[in-house]
């Protein structure tokens, strides 16, 4: 993460005093020993003000959002948009602020922060639009649908050295936080391989009929709910960098956005990750999360509660897990710690290597060969 803001705004952050990095190279996981405090002492001792927040789109995930915000005593929501009118006057009536139905109006009067919860072909531009008006971001993931994007929107954090975070809590969750300080630490051994196997229903009547449009969402199950798993990976493996993916991808007839898709990522240092996404029946529970990752000195898997070794000589290591977090705490606390120039984990260029995987499993997906990481045409880079 850039420095950010130092002479703009010296922003309290009591609500991420509980951080612990742990990794390597700057990556791995964060962990988060109690809940933030909300307390007004930080505040009330150097007399700043809150951080105005506006939301560009009210879908489904902006509640989630939403209810983060109240848990904090950093933010105030001051304006939202959204294309419907309809939409924008009733989270008017919950959350007030000023009411937009196009997100240029919204950021001619720009606040601290935006949060951008868009169809996905629009993230990219719509972050760098916000970034260039003076706002800090926080994007739903995916972060983008093109490398191009992805490229043009850590460029504009950095030179406008605005804060820019992904809405991805899949490096949080406990199971790969408590996988991810023993890889650091060197207890688990070189990385071997793992899988990672994940199912539910994606084509639900519901679903908003953009994402099954593939210019609009960019991609289906592992191009969205699919960069979950990759986050896990990330936050398991701390400085291990993904070389090549592989993949196959099945459509049928009736979506134009992929049914299902295996992908192999291989790291430069021999390891392998498999990943298959499925959208037509919900995870039965006997999968166990789905996801074991193979290590030289055992496997390693959890469920919600239990963290689990099968080492390869021994009897089997169990730990207790605490409660995962139901909000995006993580995120705003990376948005805190970001806007005082802090480092956060992951950074916000591993997230965007994350969805430039995803967008390259579909790209060897239509051309049945290997895909490159470390090439021109798919390289992120800080």
């Amino acid at each position: 993460m850039y420095p950010i803001c130092r002479g703009r705004r010296k922003h309290g952050i009591r609500t991420a005093r509980a951080l612990a990095c742990t990794g390597a190279g700057g990556a791995g996981a964060v962990r988060f020993d109690h809940e933030p405090e909300r307390n007004q002492e930080s505040r009330i001792k150097n007399q700043e003000p809150n951080l105005t927040l506006g939301l560009i789109g009210l879908g489904a995930i902006i509640q989630k959002h939403v209810a983060t915000v109240e848990q904090f005593d950093d933010f105030d929501i001051t304006a939202i948009c959204d294309a419907d009118p309809a939409r924008v006057e009733a989270w008017q009536q919950r959350v007030g602020g000023r009411g937009f139905t196009r997100h240029t109006d919204l950021l001619e009067a720009p606040p601290d922060v935006v949060v951008v919860a868009l169809p996905h072909a629009l993230h990219g531009v719509v972050s760098v639009e916000a970034m260039g008006a003076g706002c800090h971001v926080i994007v739903e993931k995916p972060m983008a649908t093109t490398v191009e994007d992805l490229r043009s929107m850590l460029k504009t954090a950095r030179d406008r050295r605005r804060a820019l975070i992904v809405s991805e809590t899949g490096s949080f969750e406990p199971g790969v936080v408590e996988t991810g300080r023993r890889y650091a630490r060197g207890d688990l051994g070189r990385f071997l391989t793992g899988s990672s196997i994940n199912a539910r229903r994606y084509f639900n009547s519901d679903r908003p009929q953009w994402f099954l449009d593939s210019q609009a969402s960019g991609g289906g199950m592992f191009g969205n709910v699919g960069l979950h798993r990759l986050a896990n990976a990330r936050g398991c493996l701390p400085g291990a960098i993904p070389a090549s993916v592989t993949a196959a991808v099945a459509h049928v007839p009736e979506h134009a956005v992929e049914a299902c898709t295996s992908a192999l990522v291989r790291y430069r240092d021999g390891g392998s990750m498999l990943y298959e996404e499925v959208g037509y029946f919900e995870r039965p529970p006997w999968l166990n999360g789905g996801r074991h990752f193979i290590f030289e000195k055992g496997m390693v898997s959890w469920d919600d509660t239990t963290w689990r070794m099968m080492p390869r000589d021994g009897a089997e290591i169990t730990r207790d897990l605490p409660p995962a977090e139901t909000t995006y705490a993580s995120v705003y606390r990376n948005l805190l710690l970001a806007i005082d120039g802090q480092p956060c984990a992951p950074e916000t260029r591993e997230l965007a290597q994350d969805a430039a995987i995803a967008q390259a499993a579909y790209e060897s997906g239509r051309t049945g060969r290997d895909v490159d990481l470390g090439s021109e045409d798919w390289r992120i880079e800080s």
